[in-house]
Order: structure tokens, then C-alpha cells, then sequence
């Protein structure tokens, strides 16, 4: 063989590695192995307590930990934004790989700040492992980097509870007319129409006491709501019999209304006297008059009912002998 039949050999054998070599680079690989392209399955769990005030569609978060890696269609800069309603399934895909490596990515859900809900906020992070056969596996694993077994999600609506912070308080007010030598000491009720209705703190069997010395003021306390409704409590003042004072029979009604709004519970309360008009304070007024006698009760009662008889037996014995002497007398001027 002469050297131009060679040399023509040659160019032609090399032309041919070079389109091969060529095509083989431009022409991207379509024929995927199992399991890619891939495909996620998200699972939401949604716990209700109550109906929610606002719907249950919770917004999760797909993100590239490795810029450039294949992403779902619809991905904006590496982040894929996918909603759940309620309780149900997701699947998140196809991802489609056409080079072997290692892709990670991070799902994490996205807190709106609902009132009333909960959020799960465990993050999963997901390593895709692709072979030189452009097979996939995948590992999942959760925050503290142990394994998981799937990717799920709980979610819970429960109404949160009143805030006593933002509950009226007003405090007993207790005013004495009249010059008492020593300041009395008074006694004030709160007593809740039910008694598994919520107490300050302090209270027993849906009673609550304080005590004013004198003049001045007291408060109950404030408490939380955790349900929805119509609540009543009584506030009056106890009658402790204490001497030379009248007490004050007024009795105050607490009507609170509780409601939900967007998943919070709002206190609304309103306080009336026997007439059932509005008021805004819990006066009570005391009547000293000096000299004048508290109630008298067992042996004090006892020792003056005794005191009195004798007294009584003792005016009729007067009497009587006063009787008898004028009687004699009487005789006496007859028979001279």
C-alpha cells in the first residue's frame, strides 16, 4: 500500500473519531435508569382541635443546597414552592439527572404565623446519590442527622387562649363612713355561677376571698380563657357581724364573653350592680355608728336574757312586798 493510500486511511479514520467524539458531547443523555428522573412524596398530617378560622393550606419550601443541581419544573433560583391542604399526600417531581454526583437539597415548611396554629418545623434534608449509570438512590435525613424513613409533617390548629394581661381588673373599694376607733377588717367574694369556670389564682372550688383592713382596695386577679362562651361571677361583701357597723349588701355581677378571632380567644366583660346597670368600680360602704351593738350571738345572748329575767323577777319581788305592807296597813287603820 503506497503512502497516499495510507495517509488517506488515516484522515479518514481520525475524521470518523472526531464526529463521533463530537456527537457524542452534544447529544444530551434522555434515556434515564431507574428511579430518575425522581419523584418525592411529601405526606402532611393536620390536627384540628376546632375548626380553623382561616383554611389549613400550609406552603413548604424545596431548596438546591448546591447550586446549579436539577430542580422540579416551575423552580425559581434553586427554590421550589409547593402548597398542602389538610391532611394528604404531595408528590413533588419529576428531577431528572443526567450526570453521576451527589445533589442535596433541604425541605423545610414555611411559617405564616396563622393565629391558632401550630407549625411543624423540622427540616429533612435529601442527598441523591447518581451512579455512573445514572441510577438514583436517595437518603433522607432529619435535622440532628439520623435517617428517616419518610418525609412528613404535622400540623395543629388549636385556639390559644385569652391573654389576662388585656383583662379588666377592677379592684374592690371599700369606703367607711362614721369614726371607728380601730379599722375593721372586711371580707370580699368572688364566686363563679360554675364552679369549673377559671379562677385567679388563689381560689378553691370556684371561690376566691380577699380581705381590705380599714379603707381601701383589693383586687382579685386576672385568669385565661382556653374555650369559647359566657361566663357569670358574683362579687359581695361578707358579713362578718362586726360591731357597730353596717354592712354593705350590694352584690356586683362579671359577665365575660369570650370569642374567637382568628384563632385567638378575645375577652370581652361587663360588670353590673342588682339595678343591672353598667358600672366601672366595686364600691362598698360601710355605716359606723359608735355605741351601736353588733349581733349577739350563744352565751352573750344567753348572759343578757339572764340579766334581764333577774331583773324582771326582782322588780315583781319589790312589788309584791310593797304590796303586802300596804296591805297591813290598811288592816291596821280599820281595827283601831
Amino acid at each position: 500500500m503506497n503512502k497516499t493510500r495510507k495517509m488517506k486511511i488515516r484522515k479518514t479514520i481520525c475524521a470518523a473519531v472526531l464526529l463521533m467524539a463530537t456527537l457524542t458531547v452534544a447529544r444530551p443523555i434522555v434515556a434515564y435508569a431507574a428511579d430518575n428522573p425522581l419523584k418525592l412524596t411529601i405526606r402532611q398530617i393536620f390536627d384540628a382541635a376546632a375548626a380553623p378560622a382561616q383554611g389549613d393550606t400550609f406552603t413548604y419550601r424545596f431548596k438546591s443546597l448546591d447550586a446549579g443541581s436539577p430542580m422540579p419544573a416551575g423552580s425559581t433560583a434553586d427554590i421550589y414552592t409547593f402548597t398542602i391542604a389538610g391532611t394528604a399526600d404531595k408528590v413533588i417531581g419529576p428531577i431528572g439527572y443526567t450526570r453521576p454526583g451527589v445533589y442535596r437539597y433541604e425541605l423545610r415548611q414555611v411559617s405564616e404565623q396563622k393565629p391558632g396554629y401550630i407549625y411543624d418545623e423540622r427540616a429533612y434534608t435529601i442527598a441523591a446519590y447518581v451512579d455512573s449509570s445514572l441510577r438514583v438512590e436517595i437518603i433522607v435525613t432529619n435535622a440532628d442527622g439520623t435517617k428517616a424513613q419518610s418525609i412528613a409533617f404535622r400540623n395543629i390548629y388549636g385556639v390559644l387562649p385569652s391573654d389576662p394581661a388585656l383583662m379588666a381588673d377592677p379592684p374592690v373599694r371599700k369606703t367607711v363612713s362614721g369614726n371607728p376607733k380601730n379599722n375593721g377588717i372586711f371580707t370580699f367574694k368572688l364566686a363563679a355561677r360554675d364552679a369549673s369556670n377559671p379562677m385567679p389564682a388563689g381560689s378553691a372550688e370556684g371561690v376566691k376571698m380577699v380581705r381590705i383592713t380599714g379603707q381601701g382596695e383589693e383586687n382579685f386577679g386576672t385568669w385565661s380563657y382556653g374555650k369559647a362562651g359566657t361566663y357569670y361571677y358574683d362579687i359581695s361583701e361578707v358579713n362578718a357581724g362586726e360591731a357597730g357597723y353596717t354592712y354593705d349588701k350590694t352584690i356586683y355581677t362579671i359577665t365575660d364573653t369570650v370569642v374567637d378571632e382568628n384563632g385567638r380567644l378575645v375577652l370581652s366583660r361587663v360588670i353590673t350592680n342588682a339595678q343591672n346597670k353598667q358600672v366601672t368600680t366595686l364600691a362598698f360602704i360601710n355605716q359606723y355608728n359608735e355605741g351601736k351593738d353588733g349581733p349577739k350571738t350563744g352565751d352573750e345572748m344567753n348572759k343578757t336574757l339572764y340579766i334581764a329575767l333577774f331583773a324582771a323577777g326582782g322588780a315583781l319581788a319589790v312589788g309584791a312586798v310593797i304590796f303586802l305592807i300596804a296591805s297591813r296597813r290598811r288592816k291596821g287603820g280599820k281595827a283601831a
